[in-house]
């Protein structure tokens, strides 16, 4: 594991960009699946089917948003982003979304994981698309709802490090440095 640097937690431009630039990409996750997760109001359900979309929203918000985004990825990306000061290279600020995702400069284990996930998000995703009516709009609500509370988890979290000067109690999983 890579030391952890002493952090003078406050909002600079480059840890507000990692934010912005995180909760945007996930905006865009729901902005896709909202028209499709809206179709059962339109097209209507049966009961099973309003049963199994209520489910997916609580189920999705538990998994994806609360054990997912709230306990992991969250304080991660909040942790990474107060890394990025004015002493940081030019190009970690620049790419500071993808620092904070853990993209780049970071452990192996940590790199390794987080593009095995954005890799197997994009296959899930692939694979919902084919899915017919109504069982990609039932999984689509779920998806809003878990992606809505991992952004709603993520501000809180950088809101709560920047008013409290304490930064979420995280490894920050950097790479060893010689």
């Amino acid at each position: 594991m890579g030391a952890t640097p002493k952090l003078n937690v406050r909002a600079t431009a480059s840890s507000t960009w990692a934010i912005v630039g995180v909760i945007l990409l996930l905006l865009n996750g729901v902005r896709r699946c909202v028209p499709v997760a809206l179709q059962p109001f339109t097209q209507g359900l049966g009961p099973a089917g309003w049963c199994a979309y209520v489910l997916s929203g609580f189920f999705f918000i538990y998994a994806e948003g609360y054990r997912g985004f709230q306990q992991k990825f969250s304080p991660l990306v909040v942790r990474r982003a107060l890394l990025l000061d004015g002493q940081q290279p030019f190009h970690r600020q620049v790419l500071a979304p993808a620092y904070a995702m853990a993209f780049f400069h970071a452990h192996k284990r940590r790199k390794a994981v987080s593009w095995g996930l954005i890799m197997g998000i994009m296959l899930i995703v692939a694979l919902v698309k084919r899915m017919p009516y109504p069982y990609r709009a039932i999984l689509d609500a779920g998806v809003c709802a878990g992606l809505s509370w991992g952004m709603g988890a993520t501000l809180f979290i950088y809101a709560k490090s920047i008013s409290t000067g304490k930064a979420p109690d995280i490894d920050p999983c950097l790479p060893q440095e010689p």
